[in-house]
């Protein structure tokens, strides 16, 4: 375990110019209305946080597994892709008292070689609803859990810790409320088909007017359905887009329906990014594999200083060389 705030920086950010912005948002989620007890493996910090500041009896409300980890690990989604493990929570509430199912963020893609996984790295919540009964004794409550996670970079390690967090019995927090416009929204408005076959398994969308998008990427919540590791293909349709998945060669049949979390990146000037719930049947057929789009990648942050130091040295040297020849 690490106690030094060194060993387990918090957002790195990966353009130079975001650099003031990153840092003024790490400071401010940092600190949530109610915070608990604090943990740590080797490589990620959690803590257990709470949306409101009080609890309210048969009022509903959220808790989260706060996640903060070293550069370069992460840890994974509730589909992991092709390797890896979900969080395990083992609550402790007090009497009445219930938690609701992990509410996951959008993932991200982390390829390693020929493996695809999904999961999340830097930071991120993970919320829990938690409904207690409709009438407390106490002046207060305490929730408790076990949260065990498998954290990677090049090699795989367990996590775990207790946490607990009292919350007097009776506002959300810039930390939840930043998750929350993460979260995959209802597909209210918005059609769709699925149809699967040996070439690819394709998902065609009828999106809402005056919607556009440069990619998306489907990411499901089914083992064995498609290869995680294959990108996916994305085109423009009449009324929408279409994205196509290469089958998993391993799959002992084509899948009966596509569930899962559709996320589109958006055009310039448009929202950066909307996120739907799936879940759509699937009919049999010969869907052709649709083109895939080109990634294009920004410099990292280190590679900009890099090339800002180059030009200050190399114009350093040209007046150095000029001068003596001006003068002259």
């Amino acid at each position: 375990m690490h106690d030094d705030p060194e060993e387990a920086p918090l957002l790195k950010p990966t353009r130079l110019l975001s650099g003031a912005l990153a840092a003024v948002l790490v400071v401010a989620s940092a600190v949530p209305a109610w915070s608990g007890s604090t943990g740590a493996s080797r490589n990620i910090r959690v803590a257990l946080v709470s949306e409101q500041v009080g609890v309210q009896p048969g009022r509903p409300f959220r808790v989260g597994l706060h996640m903060r980890m070293r550069a370069g690990w992460h840890t994974y989604w509730k589909n992991p892709g092709d390797a890896g493990l979900p969080l395990r929570i083992k609550w402790r509430l007090p009497e009445g008292f219930s938690a609701g199912p992990i509410l996951w963020p959008v993932p991200e893609r982390i390829p390693a070689g020929t493996v695809m996984s999904y999961g999340y790295e830097r930071e991120i919540l993970l919320p829990i609803e938690i409904t207690p009964p409709s009438r407390i004794a106490a002046n207060s409550v305490t929730i408790a859990g076990t949260f065990d996670w498998l954290e990677c970079k090049e090699v795989c390690l367990p996590g775990s810790a207790e946490l607990d967090l009292t919350l007097p019995v009776g506002s959300a927090t810039p930390l939840f409320a930043e998750t929350r416009s993460r979260m995959p929204m209802p597909s209210t408005g918005w059609s769709f088909s699925a149809e699967a076959g040996p070439r690819a398994i394709s998902i065609a969308v009828r999106v809402p007017p005056g919607f556009s998008a440069r990619r998306a990427y489907l990411y499901l919540d089914q083992p064995l359905v498609a290869d995680f590791a294959a990108p996916q293909g994305f085109e423009r349709v009449p009324d929408g887009y279409r994205i196509t998945m290469t089958p998993d060669p391993n799959a002992p049949r084509p899948p009966e329906r596509l569930s899962g979390v559709l996320a589109f990146d958006a055009r310039e000037g448009m929202k950066p990014r909307t996120a739907l719930q799936v879940d759509v049947p699937v009919t049999l057929g010969d869907p052709a594999p649709a083109p895939v789009p080109s990634e294009r990648r920004a410099l990292p942050a280190a590679a900009y200083v890099a090339i800002f130091a180059l030009l200050g040295l190399g114009l350093a040297l040209l007046w150095r060389f000029a001068m003596p020849l001006l003068r002259g």
